[in-house]
């Protein structure tokens, strides 16, 4: 049985965190209710969608998970600078951190 390697793990649990947090971040922009959040919250859909379509590539080891990887690091970084615009800080360090690790990937 083959484990999974630790910067695959890695990569795995910061594209699960950054999923959670564009999630809730969706959330709270939708219970907010200003028209003005609508780019965070669809931003912060693709984003969680992309995250969670990346993880099951990544871990089978996929020869499709780096193309994957290259969109949703652009998906977190354009997620990254709406949250940062709209005061969703904490949203805006999970995308960064998993746009970063993701490009990492991608260039290793």
């Amino acid at each position: 049985m083959t484990m999974i390697e630790d910067h695959t793990k890695q990569l795995i649990d910061i594209l699960s965190d950054c999923l959670a947090k564009c999630t809730a971040c969706a959330k709270e922009c939708v219970e907010q209710g200003d028209k003005d959040l609508a780019r965070c919250i669809t931003l912060c859909v693709d984003c969680a969608d992309l995250c969670r379509a990346c993880i099951p590539l990544i871990a089978r080891g996929s020869d499709f998970s780096a193309e994957l990887c290259r969109v949703c690091a652009d998906a977190c970084e354009r997620c990254a600078q709406e949250c940062e615009r709209t005061g969703m800080t904490e949203c805006a360090e999970a995308c960064r951190k998993a746009a970063d690790a993701c490009r990492q990937m991608v260039s290793a």
